[in-house]
């Protein structure tokens, strides 16, 4: 906790921080048994290549149990399409897992993983 004339404040990165390493690469992992934490998602998926956050187990906020879901981000759109094709379906902790592109949040039903998307994190990959 950072502290400020002795009152706690919140540091947070900024978004310009976080938007620079994120390419779009987000994927939902769904149908996740409880016993599936952070680090088995972690260990799980960068198998497929460089994840750029650690993932997130959604949790009910009274609770703190897992939804059941998750979300997992690489850095390239070539270890996403990768680990897809590897997980979707397959079990973890004996519950077989749904894996694709995430919904972007901005809304507009449209998922992550888009050419347009594609290109753009290829065009800032070379400049």
């Amino acid at each position: 906790m950072v502290k400020l004339f002795d009152k706690p404040i919140r540091v947070n990165k900024s978004q310009t921080d976080r938007k620079t390493h994120e390419v779009g690469a987000n994927l939902f992992v769904g149908n996740l048994d409880p016993e599936v934490d952070e680090k088995l998602l972690y260990d799980t998926f960068s198998a497929f290549g460089m994840v750029t956050t650690t993932p997130k187990i959604v949790r009910d906020p009274d609770t703190g149990m897992p939804k059941g879901f998750g979300f997992v981000s690489f850095q390239t759109f070539e270890s996403s399409d990768a680990a897809i094709d590897a997980m979707d379906g397959q079990f973890l902790c004996n519950r077989p897992i749904s894996v694709n592109y995430a919904f972007k949040k901005d809304g507009k039903g449209e998922r992550h993983g888009t050419p347009a998307e594609r290109l753009l994190a290829e065009k800032n990959a070379v400049g």
